[in-house]
Parts: C-alpha cells; structure tokens; sequence
C-alpha cells in the first residue's frame, strides 16, 4: 500500500515523553495479545512526539513483544548491560546540551525564543532569527542523545510503504506538518522526522528539515486526532497518554489540572471526527494509571510499571461491549 491513507482503520498515537512511548507499549501489546489487531495492519498509522517514536518503530517492523521488551527492560538488546550501563544510556535522554554556565545562558536565551515562537503559534516572518544569532543563541538545553542513536540504528532511512503520519509544528509559520503525509509535507528522512516530532520546545533543539524549522507536533495537539479523521479513517484507535479517563474516579487535582487541556483537547477532537462519520475509541490512563506515571513525564525509570498498568487497562477496555461491537471485523 502507498503512503497514504485508506478509507477504514487508523491508529493515533499521541505524545507523552517517555512515559507516553511505556504507555503507548502496553496498549499496542495489548491491542494485539487481548484485541487481536495487529498494529501494522492498519491503514494508517498517525503519531506525534512519543507516539512518533512507537508508530515508526511498529512501520519499520518491529512487533509489539519487540517494543515492549525494549520498555519493560527484557529485550535481548539489554542482555550484558551492566547496570550503570543502563543508566548511561537512560541519561542520555536528556544529555545536558552546555558545559558551563556562559554556554547554559546561550542556550537559556535561545531555547526561551524556541518555546516562545513554538507556543504563540503566529505567522511572522519578520521574526525569523539570522543565522549567525541562532548559532550563537542555539535552542535547546539537552540533546536527544539517547534517542537520535537509537533511530540511527533502529529505524531505516527511508519511509515505509504502509502509511505513517508523524506530526510537528513550523515555529515560522505556526502551522502543523504532517510528515510522510504524500504531497503536502517536507521530504525528510524518516530519522529526522522522528527527531522532529520529538523536540519539546525549549527542551531539544529543533529539527531543519528543508526550509522549514521543526519542533514537536504535540504543541499543536497531544494527539492531532483530526489528521486521521480527515483522511477518511472510518474506525480510530486513539491513545492518549496526556489526557485522562473520565469514566472511573478521577485523577488527583493536581494532575487533573495538569492535563486539563489534553484531556479537553482529545474529547473536542473525537467529538469533531464523529460528527464527519468517524467512529473513535479512545484509549486514556486512568487516575490509578496516573498516579504510576508521576508529573515528571521524561522521567529514566519506572517505564515497566507504566508499561504494565497500560496494558492491563486498555484489555479491560477491549472487554467491553463498544470496544468489540467496533472492532468485530478488525480483529486477526
């Protein structure tokens, strides 16, 4: 199949730090051990910011007993590492990006008109740093260091033939990209596009891909869920590691109001998508499932409880009579 979206079955996974790829882990595990769909065979597969990372490793073939291995700490890539080996690799999530304190304030002045530019989301040409500014004020107090090795070695250069969306946001522009989306998106390498939906402004340096100035889609949307329902997605599986299950007892306030705008974001969305005919399933922690996440959302460890906890959660949810009334014909 092309590159490009069918009319029938989308997968959206949305952002959520590290601990949205250990969620997103559980509940692709489970969409296939409990739900019997397999994650790959979708029409299309549409991530951002951690999600990215799951959907693009899920198209360039890896399994869903693959990526949960890798969270849960048990795959065999891991085998011979030494603790304090594990936890190099771990830091190197958030590599610090300066050596000192003269070079940590350049950063600070850059990262600070990275997050300003990313959140305003207004067109404004005239507010383009030259060059030579932006090498002196670079964006970005860490550096994916961990990750950009990872997806050098792990996911292939060029994009997969099966659909895959991954969405970012032009600090330039204000406007949403949706790359690997045919047509309308700029040509990048599918490394670089994973990079790109995962720079947190302010946190990672943005991603240059073409003319365009790239950082994580998540500022745009958590989820970016209308992306699959404009594409003519007639079922979606959405998970949303930001948000929050409003059907059981709900979140601490703290948390609540930490996610008050994901979780508000994700419902206007799904709303929208079903009044175009697109039937939605979301997928959200639930207040238990919070309180193992923690507000430290790109933290090193804990990722196997998260990982589990996610899992158990969304096969209860494949149990219940809307969940298999939708899925009745999509499952293997």
């Amino acid at each position: 199949m092309a590159n490009t979206a069918g009319d029938n079955f989308g997968i959206v996974l949305g952002a959520g730090g590290t601990v949205g790829l250990a969620y997103h882990a559980g509940v692709l595990r489970a969409l296939e051990v409990a739900g019997g769909i397999v994650p790959d065979d979708a029409d299309l597969l549409l991530g951002t910011s951690a999600g990215s990372v799951a959907a693009a490793y899920i198209r360039s073939g890896w399994s869903t007993e693959a990526l949960w291995q890798v969270l849960v700490g048990t795959h065999p890539s891991l085998d011979g590492l030494s603790a304090e080996e594990f936890d190099d690799r771990n830091r190197g999530i958030l590599a610090p990006a300066f050596r000192d304190p003269f070079m940590l304030t350049r950063r600070l002045i850059g990262s600070a008109y990275v997050a300003g530019r990313s959140f305003v989301r207004l067109p404004a040409p005239w507010l383009k740093v030259p060059a030579v500014l932006q090498q002196a004020f670079p964006g970005g107090v860490f550096q994916m260091t961990e990750g950009r090795r990872r997806f050098s070695e792990e996911l292939p250069v060029g994009w997969p033939d099966k659909a895959l969306w991954l969405c970012a946001v032009d600090i330039d522009t204000g406007r949403r990209i949706v790359l690997g989306r045919p047509g309308r998106a700029p040509l990048a390498s599918l490394q670089s596009a994973v990079a790109a939906s995962c720079a947190i402004p302010g946190v990672y340096a943005p991603v240059r891909i073409g003319s365009r100035t790239l950082v994580d889609g998540g500022i745009h949307s958590t989820t970016n869920l209308d992306v699959a329902a404009r594409a003519g997605c007639s079922v979606v599986i959405c998970a949303a590691p930001m948000a929050y299950d409003t059907g059981g007892s709900l979140p601490s306030p703290l948390a609540r109001m930490a996610r008050r705008i994901p979780a508000r974001m994700v419902v206007d969305e799904m709303e929208a998508a079903r009044r175009k005919g697109t039937e939605v399933l979301l997928i959200r922690p639930s207040a238990g499932e919070l309180r193992i996440h923690g507000m430290n959302l790109m933290r090193r460890s804990g990722w196997e409880l998260v990982a589990k906890a996610a899992y158990e959660s969304a096969a209860r949810q494949l149990e219940t009579d809307r969940f298999r009334s939708v899925l009745r014909n999509r499952a293997a």
